[in-house]
């Protein structure tokens, strides 16, 4: 009689995730060590788009909001992301900028997808998002140009809209004064 091979704890695996070499990230999601590099240009570029967008607003950030750009979040269930750009009401984070992790749930993510990450974003990270009550999630890909937003109703994802292309895009929730011209995110 045979037995299956035991999972290791998401405890374990942030032991693993805490020795990783330099230039590598991991993420822990549901019992899995997810590790990767650094991202490419295309993606380094539409990310210090967006949170350029989003965080113009000086000290404080957009009407109350703080943001981080690939900071590690943990969450109750020892399950650790670094999501692309972060954001948070700012009172729900005052006080905590020097954890690392952040043990705060994020109230907006985006995530950048590439060819290494798309199928963990769409997945397992999007189900943990959901699971954890993250209220906005982005997927934005830069190489097809789009730009998708969802809004958590319940325990699923709502999607408010697809945009691509040279699309504007006004009243994006969590800031319906937000004026988003996709044109100016992506490259040649």
């Amino acid at each position: 009689m045979s037995t299956a091979p035991r999972l290791k704890s998401n405890k374990e695996l942030l032991r693993e995730l805490a020795t990783l070499p330099d230039g590598q990230s991991g993420e822990v999601i549901d019992g899995a060590l997810y590790v990767m590099g650094r991202p490419g240009f295309r993606h380094q570029t539409v990310e210090g788009k967006v949170i350029g967008v989003l965080d113009g607003g000086g000290p404080g950030g957009r009407g109350g909001w703080m943001f981080a750009v690939e900071v590690s979040v943990r969450f109750p269930t020892d399950e650790e992301v670094v999501p692309d750009i972060s954001g948070w009401r700012q009172e729900r984070l005052a006080g905590r900028f020097d954890e690392n992790p952040i043990r705060v749930r994020p109230d907006w993510v985006c995530e950048i997808l590439s060819d290494s990450t798309r199928v963990k974003d769409l997945g397992a990270k999007r189900r943990l998002y959901a699971q954890q009550g993250v209220a906005y999630l982005w997927h934005i890909d830069p190489v097809a140009r789009v730009l998708e937003a969802f809004e958590l109703v319940g325990a699923n994802w709502q999607l408010q809209g697809t945009w691509a292309g040279e699309d504007v895009v006004k009243g994006i929730a969590p800031w319906p004064e937000l004026t988003l011209r996709l044109a100016d995110w992506w490259l040649p």
